[in-house]
């Protein structure tokens, strides 16, 4: 099992080790520029894409490793999300997305609010807010579109700062969701809201390579329990590297929660940190 987890940890060393793909240019506009994208696998940055470009993200959130050989290690079972970035100006970007777990859309606009130069440690703010429509009820039967009691709300606040010449960007983002329990009409209960707190980090070696983690807790309201109020809530918990080549960014990391798009993520996970709750994850934005 370790083994197989290393293996598949160093793919894409052996793979862009014999590249000589080089990144064609910063995908981001920035005066401080923190971190190299837009987004990390899970979070936004309070970087923004220059006006008129595009980014293109592909994201996969797979089944437990330790199921074994007879789901290949939990990538025979997959979700998926899909996302489209434009950039309105230099400073406002929005980006569509779409996730397979219950047909979830959701649709945010990014502001770059300010930036602080510094030069021992820069830092920047942007906001975050946006909505979700859920067109899958969680028995699996379709819910209509744009109905009003499957829509989600949500804000964050966005800041991150850097240390040691940049090599070091921390990222810290409180968030509010308003009707985070998607399914509560389907069962006359009122509408529910969550306020929780992520914080992530990632360390650059070079423009090339870096390593990252990012950790969320549901600091009060509502935490996920889709499938039963008596379902246990944990933190997520994401860890992994990243790698920037030729235009891409790609994420390969291990993380606790299967889920991808940010009303679904931010309010916990079923599963907890040992051996079963582990699973591959694997995302890639290109700029266009």
């Amino acid at each position: 099992m370790k083994k197989l987890l290393v293996f598949l940890l160093l793919i894409p060393f052996f793979v862009f080790a014999q590249s000589s793909w080089k990144r064609s240019e910063t995908p981001t506009f920035s005066k401080v520029e923190l971190f190299h994208s837009s987004k990390s696998a899970n979070y936004p940055t309070t970087e923004s894409l220059l006006q008129g470009n595009f980014v293109f993200e592909i994201s996969h959130r797979f089944g437990s490793i330790n199921g074994g050989y007879d789901n290949f290690y939990g990538l025979d079972d997959a979700n998926i999300r899909f996302s489209l970035g434009y950039g309105i100006t230099d400073g406002i970007m929005v980006t569509l997305g779409r996730s397979s777990v219950y047909a979830n859309t959701d649709l945010a606009v990014k502001f770059k609010v300010l930036d602080l130069e510094d030069d021992k440690m820069p830092s920047a703010i942007a906001l975050n807010v946006g909505l979700t429509v859920t067109n899958q009820n969680v028995n699996g039967t379709e819910i209509q579109t744009f109905n009003a009691d499957y829509m989600q709300y949500f804000g964050q606040l966005v800041y991150n700062i850097a240390f040691f010449d940049k090599k070091l960007a921390v990222g810290i983002v409180p968030s509010f969701i308003y009707n985070s329990y998607v399914f509560a009409a389907s069962y006359g209960q009122d509408k529910e809201s969550t306020i929780s707190l992520g914080v992530y980090s990632q360390y650059y070696f070079n423009r090339m390579w870096s390593i990252w983690f990012d950790y969320t807790t549901v600091v009060n309201g509502y935490k996920n329990a889709f499938y039963d109020d008596d379902t246990e809530v944990y933190d997520p918990i994401s860890f992994g590297t990243a790698i920037e080549t030729g235009g891409h960014i790609f994420h390969v990391f291990i993380t606790n929660s299967h889920y991808l798009n940010p009303t679904q993520f931010l309010t916990g996970t079923e599963f907890n940190t040992e051996s079963e709750a582990w699973r591959f994850g694997f995302g890639i934005t290109r700029q266009l």
